[in-house]
């Protein structure tokens, strides 16, 4: 398996708005850069970068939680939106827009990336697996993994790697959060086995 290695300073373990900010560069170079914020809710779009990563970010105001309207008809088109606005952005600066599907968030499972993906040409997927899972899919993360990497792994701009670790929400409900890679739940050597030889690799490892 060989994969190019990715290189972000200010990735680290948190949630998904603490892991991902700033540049990402590959032999020194630079690859890409983080949309601060959402797609919803977007900070200063990057310059002189020829990818910008973004998260979709969610209906309840807060990357870090979820919404039931994520999923509904009023999510769908609230996506579309965002994304036709950010697609035209990134192509006004000749960069290629590359999405990070989160569980959640408005992409948030392998359907809603494989739509997204079919509906706006030329939008990438930085697949980041760990962050599709949720405290409920840990006991099948192995069959849940396996579909990822096997569907969007070889069709992703970048593999993003993390790890999770159980952990209760504000409302003291069963979660999990992103640490760094092999220092949690996950098993290391089956998504070793997975990741798709020549898709470039991001770790979170710090």
């Amino acid at each position: 398996m060989t994969n190019p290695i990715l290189t972000a300073d200010r990735m680290r373990a948190g949630a998904c708005t603490a892991m991902a900010t700033g540049a990402v560069t590959h032999d020194g170079a630079g690859w890409g850069a983080w949309l601060p914020g959402t797609l919803l809710e977007p900070g200063a779009w990057p310059a002189g970068t020829p990818r910008v990563l973004a998260f979709t970010g969610s209906l309840s105001g807060s990357p870090d939680d979820g919404d039931l309207r994520n999923w509904m008809p009023v999510g769908i088109e609230a996506c579309r939106a965002a994304l036709t606005a950010a697609r035209v952005r990134a192509q006004d600066h000749g960069q290629r827009l590359v999405i990070v599907p989160h569980a959640q968030h408005l992409v948030s499972d392998l359907h809603s990336t494989l739509r997204i993906m079919r509906e706006h040409q030329g939008v990438g997927v930085a697949l980041a697996p760990a962050a599709l899972l949720t405290a409920s899919m840990l006991e099948h993360a192995a069959d849940h993994l396996s579909r990822l990497l096997g569907t969007l792994g070889p069709v992703a701009d970048a593999i993003i790697l993390h790890d999770l670790v159980r952990c209760l929400d504000h409302d003291g409900e069963p979660s999990v959060k992103a640490c760094p890679w092999g220092r949690g739940v996950l098993d290391a050597t089956l998504v070793a086995s997975l990741m798709p030889a020549g898709v470039a690799m991001l770790t979170l490892d710090q």
